[in-house]
């Protein structure tokens, strides 16, 4: 089956909230790991804690729906 514009459009709109979430994600690990090096501690604050749990589950539901376009089209 050919990839209509649609699921096109929707797959580039996931890549995009992807790639901005895994960016996000790569900061805040990059600052828990400092966190862990210089206190022992790695997701020091609530709001860490709550956005690293906000980052997986976008990142999550992103993979599924782009998952889900793609075996729609074999």
């Amino acid at each position: 089956m050919k990839a209509t514009e649609s699921q096109i459009a929707e797959f580039r709109e996931l890549h995009n909230r992807y790639r901005k979430a895994n960016e996000r994600m790569l900061v805040l690990q990059a600052s828990v790991a400092e966190g862990m090096r210089k206190i022992g501690e790695g997701c020091t604050t609530e709001a860490s804690k709550i956005e690293f749990a906000s980052l997986q589950k976008e990142i999550e539901r992103v993979l599924v729906r782009m998952r889900e376009i793609c075996e729609s089209l074999q």
